[in-house]
């Protein structure tokens, strides 16, 4: 009997939360790596199946993500925050950002689908400034996120917290999955 292949939406967590948090960041940045080399193979040195990747993880990884920071580690850092933590500021900039990042993440998605499928890019100057600026700003962000927030969540947050947080995310991957 074959298992179905294990994705970052499947996983049960088991680990600490904030370690599997931290391993999506890194993912995100290798996804912005990847992004960088198709966005310098434009328009004939395309690598189909790591279009095909990139816009997977652009259109369900990356929300789920976010969703996981939105609706459970950031409440838990509201709630232990202290004062002169600056967290709220930090962290409504960090929902903003995921907002517009998602739905600039849809559109590009869209397009490296085509790409994967063997599609041409119908304006590939575009589609390379669309890549271009979504990785700059998205490894800012996530070097954002790995500065000023993961080291607050891993000063502040309680066990009993990191269980919540632990399993709010099992959730999430259940009603994604």
């Amino acid at each position: 009997m074959s298992q179905a292949p294990v994705t970052e939406r499947s996983i049960f967590l088991a680990r600490n939360p904030l370690d599997m948090i931290a391993s999506a960041h890194a993912l995100q940045v290798q996804m912005c790596d990847a992004m960088e080399r198709i966005a310098d193979g434009l328009p004939d040195e395309v690598d189909r199946r790591l279009c095909a990747q990139v816009a997977s993880c652009l259109e369900f990884d990356l929300p789920l993500h976010h969703h996981d920071e939105e609706h459970a580690l950031f409440p838990l850092l509201r709630q232990r925050g202290l004062p002169e933590d600056g967290l709220e500021t930090i962290l409504e900039r960090l929902a903003a950002e995921h907002s517009s990042d998602n739905d600039f993440a849809s559109e590009i998605a869209e397009a490296l689908e085509t790409l994967g499928q063997g599609g041409r890019p119908s304006n590939p100057e575009m589609l390379g400034y669309m890549l271009r600026g979504f990785f700059e700003r998205y490894r800012r962000h996530v070097h954002w996120e790995n500065t000023l927030v993961m080291p607050l969540a891993r000063l502040r947050l309680t066990p009993d917290d990191l269980d919540a947080l632990q399993a709010q995310m099992n959730e999430n991957r259940r009603q994604a999955g």
